[in-house]
């Protein structure tokens, strides 16, 4: 009996051992993973702050004709750098920097050098990515460098599952061709929300696009979220052929949001009395 208990006990002590060696393993593992995720990101870091550097020194070099492209692309650096896919992440957030800080010749030569020195390939093979926001990211970087040769493969992802992509997919046909990219819509059953409707509505003031000359013509859509865009398009121009024709339509329609919309457009030009 006696023997019995004492087996009992250092059963139960082995397995509180067990247990206590266990955790302590589990929380030795942990530390490690942590100390070595710790030890990746500070190396990523570096090679960012060294791909930063070098790519800020040759973009600076070609734009003030020290360099051109065809000795960037014979950089030794350059070209060991170059097969670094966070290389070219890093590069191209350098060259979109630049080009939102810069107009005229200067941002016509960051755009070529985005085409010429292959960063451009890096942006539409992202386009293929299984994650949406990968394909976000390569949408917003190819149009802002006005890649046009791309937007046949950018206007493709106009029938993506996720919403924000197709979002972004109208915000850059508008951005590299203009709001005459709408009419492509305008009988869709393509809904734009409020909140798409905005994000339009800045990158047309953003990037200073002009009204195409028969904008109201989009008065007749079927879609009245188009519709909707369209009476905000025409307050954003400003135009007196363009308040004419919507004072018109304002005495047409009888739908109540789209009149109330179009009064507080017209209102301000004093068209209704």
């Amino acid at each position: 009996m006696h023997l019995t208990n004492q087996q009992e006990f250092f059963s139960i002590y082995e397995v509180v051992l067990l247990l206590i060696l266990l955790i302590l393993a589990v929380g030795l593992l942990f530390f490690l993973l942590t100390f070595y995720k710790r030890i990746l990101r500070i190396s990523e870091d570096r090679r960012k702050q060294e791909y930063q550097e070098k790519i800020e020194s040759l973009l600076f070099s070609f734009l003030f004709g020290e360099m051109s492209i065809k000795e960037i692309q014979e950089d030794q650096d350059f070209q060991k750098m170059f097969q670094s896919g966070l290389f070219q992440k890093v590069s191209i957030k350098a060259i979109i920097s630049l080009h939102h800080s810069y107009s005229g010749a200067y941002s016509r030569k960051l755009e070529q050098f985005y085409e010429e020195a292959g960063f451009a390939n890096y942006s539409v093979k992202r386009l293929n990515s299984r994650k949406w926001p990968h394909v976000v990211e390569a949408i917003r970087d190819l149009s802002t460098m006005n890649h046009l040769k791309s937007y046949p493969r950018i206007a493709s992802h106009i029938v993506h599952k996720h919403p924000y992509v197709k979002t972004e997919v109208l915000i850059a046909m508008i951005k590299m061709k203009g709001i005459s990219e709408i009419y492509k819509f305008r009988d869709s059953a393509m809904f734009l929300n409020d909140w798409v409707q905005s994000c339009i509505l800045f990158t047309v003031k953003k990037h200073n696009i002009p009204a195409p000359p028969d904008l109201v013509d989009l008065l007749k859509s079927r879609n009245r979220s188009i519709v909707m865009l369209t009476v905000r398009l025409i307050d954003y121009y400003k135009s007196a052929e363009h308040y004419t024709v919507l004072s018109s339509f304002y005495q047409q329609t009888v739908d109540i949001k789209l009149k109330k919309e179009m009064a507080l457009v017209l209102r301000k030009t004093e068209s209704i009395y």
